[in-house]
């Protein structure tokens, strides 16, 4: 009997194919986009947002002039009002001489020419009428608040930025110059000082909070340091076994201790997984076992996000080029070998 064969793979359908094309040209450009918005949705939730709220709370603090709603009195024989119907109340002066006017006179009129003692009540404060209308043009009903801090937080972004917009541009940068200022008292001596102590002696005790803060400022100021990465390499070293290379990446000097027991320099590296090089493993290895290659950073993150599919043009093999290099190899170990076989004179 003939031996058998394995079965021709079957093609892919013309259909499929070209949906998997489509696929690939449009999903880097999905993910980037949704990447993008996540950080930016992050930025805008945690640092914009809480910023412009401050922001309005100190304006709102200026601006405030409400008063006390016990302080007022309700007119039992009210007109309703443009924007709070009958929903207001008036000063003791106020309601004695629109008592003291006729029936007839006894008008909105009347009320709104001594606007400035009129008052829409929120719970425990009241705030002026004038204020109240100049918000209520510009916002839903049912969007208007519900205290008088949390108008005054609305009414002050009215006044002075006209749009939420404005206010977050503002808030941007707030935010920008306030990093700036603290960057500068932090590379103070007596700042750097103070946020020694403040890691040390509190952040460094709390029993959750050191380890989370830990971990993040190491990356952190991996990610800000100023100083340069002496070693800031790709190499290629035999692990997990013998004969098996893996692609790694050069972070820094090795520990005293591995150093010292294996009698010469060591390295740290770190060997990043595929597809996700954001996670791997770090290592000390010998100087003598690192083979350097000629590629880039980004260069490496292509090759093992895309699982090796993505060569770097200069290192894809042909039978022409690993000729020449093997050749070229085997004259440098010959002119080596012919060097130390030359008797000295």
């Amino acid at each position: 009997m003939p031996p058998e064969t394995d079965p021709a793979p079957k093609p892919q359908r013309p259909a499929l194919r070209f949906f998997l094309r489509g696929l690939a040209i449009s999903l880097p450009t999905i993910l980037t986009i949704v990447i993008v918005l996540w950080l930016v949705t992050g930025v805008n939730r945690y640092i914009i947002q809480p910023t412009a709220a401050a922001v309005k709370y100190v304006f709102a603090a200026v601006v405030d002039e409400s008063v006390a709603a016990d302080s007022l009195v309700v007119l039992r024989n009210r007109p309703e009002l443009e924007y709070c119907g009958r929903n207001y109340s008036v000063t003791p002066e106020t309601a004695s001489a629109f008592r003291s006017l006729p029936p007839a006179e006894q008008t909105a009129d009347a009320l709104l020419g001594r606007s400035e003692d009129v008052y829409v009540p929120f719970v425990y404060r009241a705030v002026p009428y004038d204020h109240y209308a100049r918000l209520a043009r510009v916002t839903p009903a049912d969007e208007m608040p519900h205290t008088a801090i949390t108008f005054y937080m609305d009414f002050a972004a009215e006044k002075y930025f006209k749009s939420a917009f404005l206010l977050s541009a503002f808030a941007v940068i707030l935010v920008i110059v306030a990093l700036y200022f603290l960057g500068r008292i932090v590379s103070a001596r007596l700042g750097a000082w103070t946020v020694a102590q403040l890691e040390r002696n509190i952040l460094g005790r709390l029993p959750v909070i050191r380890n989370v803060y830990g971990s993040v400022k190491q990356v952190t100021d991996f990610l800000f340091t100023e100083s340069k990465v002496e070693y800031r390499r790709v190499v290629a070293i035999e692990y997990p076994r013998r004969g098996i290379w893996s692609l790694a990446l050069v972070t820094g000097d090795g520990m005293l201790d591995v150093a010292t027991a294996l009698e010469e320099p060591t390295l740290s590296v770190i060997v990043p997984s595929s597809p996700m090089p954001v996670t791997g493993y770090t290592m000390c290895v010998p100087r003598s076992a690192v083979l350097d290659l000629n590629i880039s950073v980004d260069q490496a993150m292509q090759f093992v996000i895309s699982c090796g599919v993505l060569v770097p043009p200069e290192q894809k093999i042909t039978p022409e080029l690993l000729r020449e290099r093997l050749a070229q190899q085997a004259n440098a170990q010959s002119a080596v070998s012919a060097s130390r076989e030359t008797p000295q004179p």
